[in-house]
């Protein structure tokens, strides 16, 4: 495709689900996944109503604000996604990515507030079910070509099956963020409980709050505390700073769980109706990723689209980084010297990447290295997500009614 009608679409563009389906076909499971999930929370949002459908909403556009600054903000631009059946913003955002959001937000805030934690700790009980839930969504979207990584920035060059740490870090910070920013807000303003609804000012405001500083108050209050002091000025890996705020979240919610209310304990007293929208979005998630794990085929996958800006080996980008360190990545993909060993040119003519500059250009799946243990990571972050997401959503309290009156002294 050409850069002129790169410009003529930039708002919106359409790609056939057939021709995904012949060159990408195990991304087409993904949005077809994707799509009756989100309209699944979305349902159990409107039927609750108040706070709940607020924080659908929220999540919505704190989604389209952090892809917009991510897109758009030279240091943070370091990944590209494939072409889905729907895209926006120059090609760079799918549709389906923007449902991602309310999806993975809702359901890991919901089941989280189920422990009747309070704003607090239920916002880190909501990093650790976010990041189980997408942890998976990253393991397999790379390996399959769904979104690929820029080669040499290094806030993501550190990587565990081609996931950088850092995104990892990302699920946790920004979902404890958006959680404290959601309740926390409400909470200064109305004075109410975590779902108790406030007036539509004060809703809107909370909206709008979550909205916009969501992102930067996750990189002040959590990567650059947590992340960008450990591991750019101290020298910290980022695996060891992931594993410390993976302990440390840990601990906050055990040792508040420890001293949980009753109420958070309703199933010793009958049954509990978990059996709704959430656990039926929980199962389809994780199903699908433990299926795709095992028959998605990466070495047949051709993906066409934006991708890192393929040119010169040796021109370099300049840039600072969250605590104002000079660091640098090199300005394009360099075609004789990347390390991104899920993707490579085998499929395009010649076996080798086109020669000049190119923003649009086809890459390649490759086969696993090793499938029985991607197959075992896989599967075991299923299983981890869907105990944890049990004992969230069946073992734990029922949701708040919006309106429910809480006695006063």
């Amino acid at each position: 495709m050409a850069e002129k009608e790169l410009t003529e679409s930039w708002f919106i563009a359409f790609r056939s689900p057939l021709d995904i389906y012949e060159k990408h076909a195990n991304f087409l499971v993904a949005e077809l996944a994707v799509y009756p999930m989100v309209v699944l929370t979305f349902i159990h949002a409107m039927r609750k109503g108040g706070r709940y459908r607020n924080m659908w909403i929220a999540a919505l556009f704190h989604g389209l604000v952090s892809e917009m600054i991510s897109y758009w903000v030279p240091e943070i631009d370091n990944f590209w996604h494939a072409q889905s059946s729907i895209m926006m913003l120059g090609r760079r955002l799918p549709l389906y990515i923007m449902s991602i959001y309310p999806l993975v937000h809702y359901v890991s805030t919901v089941a989280a507030s189920r422990l009747k934690l309070g704003v607090f700790a239920t916002a880190y009980a909501a990093g650790l079910a976010d990041c189980v839930f997408y942890h998976v969504y990253d393991i397999v979207g790379i390996k399959l070509l769904w979104w690929t990584w820029h080669d040499t920035d290094p806030n993501i060059y550190e990587r565990q099956f081609w996931v950088p740490f850092a995104s990892t870090l990302f699920r946790l910070t920004f979902s404890a963020a958006f959680t404290l920013l959601f309740f926390g807000t409400h909470k200064l303003m109305t004075g109410k409980t975590m779902y108790q609804t406030g007036s539509f000012f004060q809703e809107a405001t909370a909206i709008v709050l979550t909205s916009l500083l969501t992102f930067p108050a996750a990189v002040a209050t959590h990567f650059i505390p947590l992340y960008h002091s450990l591991h750019d000025a101290l020298g910290a890996s980022s695996e060891v700073c992931v594993l410390a705020v993976i302990y440390l979240y840990i601990l906050i919610v055990w040792v508040s769980d420890r001293n949980g209310p009753e109420e958070a304990r309703p199933r010793k007293k009958g049954k509990h109706p978990w059996k709704d929208e959430l656990t039926l979005v929980v199962l389809i998630h994780f199903l699908t990723f433990a299926g795709l794990a095992v028959f998605a085929k990466p070495e047949s996958i051709v993906s066409t689209g934006v991708h890192e800006p393929l040119g010169p080996c040796n021109e370099t980008m300049q840039m600072y980084n969250a605590i104002g360190q000079a660091v640098s990545k090199r300005q394009y993909l360099c075609p004789t010297d990347y390390d991104e060993g899920y993707m490579d040119f085998h499929c395009v003519p010649g076996g080798k990447a086109p020669p000049g500059v190119h923003h649009w250009y086809t890459i390649c799946g490759t086969p696993y290295e090793n499938h029985a243990e991607y197959i075992t990571v896989v599967w075991g972050f299923c299983l981890l997500g869907l105990a944890y997401y049990y004992n969230l959503l069946a073992c734990s309290g029922l949701d708040e009614a919006p309106n429910k009156k809480h006695k006063t002294n």
